[in-house]
């Protein structure tokens, strides 16, 4: 059962929406996932845990040693499922998202004047 554990490991080089790794971020698991497409922007510092895209090789070794490395510092795996769930909280709910687009309609009435809003930011 996914609610027993403490990390998802989403080594998919293929999934670039990333709605399992939000969905393991709002359960308190800290995501393991390779850098790239939507896991890798939804991952963030403190977050989750990310290695860099390259060959299988390489990508199986990065992972392999991220592994070694949170079973001996299980605290920063708490840390970042905490900091995930927060996160996900306070950016992707329903509230959140009308939040969000109601910030970006604001900006565009206004005549689009000043930086473009970033909607993801707590408000």
């Amino acid at each position: 059962m996914v609610a027993e554990n403490h990390l998802l490991l989403f080594p998919s080089i293929r999934e670039f929406g990333g709605g399992v790794v939000l969905e393991a971020m709002a359960m308190g698991l800290a995501p393991l996932v390779v850098d790239y497409g939507g896991p890798g922007e939804l991952v963030t510092d403190g977050t989750g845990f990310k290695v860099p895209l390259g060959e299988r090789p390489a990508i199986v070794a990065a992972l392999r040693a991220q592994l070694e490395h949170l079973a001996a510092a299980p605290g920063e795996v708490a840390e970042a499922g905490a900091n995930g769930r927060a996160k996900v909280a306070r950016d992707f709910t329903w509230a959140a998202k009308a939040r969000q687009v109601a910030t970006i309609y604001d900006w565009v009435l206004a005549g689009g004047r000043g930086p473009v809003p970033a909607p993801l930011e707590a408000p």
